[in-house]
């Protein structure tokens, strides 16, 4: 695909014995350096299905993300679970590095949100504790995996929970609060609640610094990128109202621009349909703007399209308004044959990186 404002990276390519590589966040480094920590996927029970075995590995770059390289696993899997996945990183006011991690417990229905931290600039890692453990359901973050270092020094990690299977539980958005750097956690009282299968995968940005004042964005099965806002710093949130911008049941991002204040927003531009998987396919991916605090928003375009879907984005932005987008892409036999009853696929998922100009969102 072609775009001069958009340069386009193959961070993680699947291949034998990795069916699947995706879930990223990216930290600057002091020295220039940008640290991409993602889970990769091995062969085994499970394959590449959500509860197959993965771990977190990392990676660096030395040229502002155009290429990748140094290799390395930061996180193993434990014995008697089924993986460890979708890692956030995050730069604490203190200069440290904070990352977070999903451990899944195997047969238990269950996971804990573990916490790793550095003060070398990721070299070394040293266990933080945890922000949750052995939960009563699966509970998890989901593709937009971050953590919000808000303006007061608070952390703000959103997630969505219910009990039983991931696949079958009504899932129910809320936030854990940190104003510690980390060292405690407790739960927002409030939460965000959605018909059907519920409100997931949370996407939080602050609208301005030092007011308080928060956006999520929310993966549904309403055919449309729901919204919610705080005015309390994630303590409680508004009854959640469509944004208008079409959806199908996928993960979404929500990220302020710093240098103007307005919103961008990275989705997946296609119709509801509920003869598809996830009611619409993921594809294209694609991005939306607004100037007034999520009131309105304006299509900017399609970042990629078919055959392929995305899904599993996150996005860091620059103080030029740069954004550097991650996401999972693979070629999708319906899109390919036109079969509805084809199974949407979970092998074969490169994780990608789409380096994006402020002139292509202001274009």
């Amino acid at each position: 695909m072609s775009n001069s404002y958009i340069r386009y990276i193959s961070v993680a390519e699947a291949g034998a014995g990795n069916p699947r590589n995706d879930t990223a966040s990216i930290v600057p480094l002091q020295d220039g350096r940008l640290l991409l920590v993602w889970h990769k996927y091995e062969d085994g029970p499970g394959g590449g299905s959500d509860f197959g075995l993965c771990r977190i590995y990392a990676k660096t770059s030395r040229d502002g993300g155009l290429t990748w390289g140094e290799e390395s696993m930061l996180v193993d899997v434990h014995p008697g679970d089924h993986n460890v996945q979708a890692p956030g990183l995050c730069r604490l006011p203190s200069g440290d590095l904070l990352l977070h991690c999903l451990r899944g417990h195997h047969g238990a229905n269950s996971s804990s949100m573990c916490l790793f931290r550095s003060s070398d600039e990721g070299e070394t890692w040293v266990d933080a504790g945890s922000i949750w453990e052995r939960s009563a359901g699966q509970w998890l973050q989901g593709g937009a995996n971050n953590m919000n270092v808000l303006s007061g020094g608070r952390l703000l990690l959103p997630f969505h929970f219910g009990t039983g299977h991931q696949g079958s539980q009504h899932n129910t958005i809320g936030c854990f609060l940190s104003d510690d750097e980390g060292r405690t956690w407790r739960q927002a009282g409030g939460t965000v609640d959605l018909p059907m299968r519920g409100a997931m995968e949370a996407s939080v940005a602050e609208l301005a610094p030092n007011g308080g004042e928060l956006i999520m964005s929310i993966r549904t099965q309403l055919g449309a990128v729901f919204l919610s806002y705080s005015g309390d710093w994630g303590e409680t949130w508004s009854l959640p109202q469509t944004s208008g911008v079409r959806a199908p049941e996928s993960c979404t991002c929500v990220r302020r621009i710093p240098s103007t204040g307005d919103l961008v927003l990275f989705y997946n531009g296609s119709d509801y349909n509920p003869a598809r998987h996830h009611y619409g396919l993921r594809t294209p991916l694609s991005a939306a703007l607004s100037r007034d605090d999520g009131s309105t928003w304006r299509k900017i375009g399609d970042i990629e399209t078919g055959p392929y879907e995305y899904m599993n984005v996150n996005c860091l932005m620059t103080e030029a308004g740069d954004a550097l987008l991650t996401y999972a892409k693979v070629v999708d036999p319906q899109l390919v044959q036109d079969d509805k009853s084809l199974p949407f696929e979970r092998k074969g998922l490169d994780l990608c990186l789409a380096l994006i100009g402020r002139e292509w969102i202001y274009k």
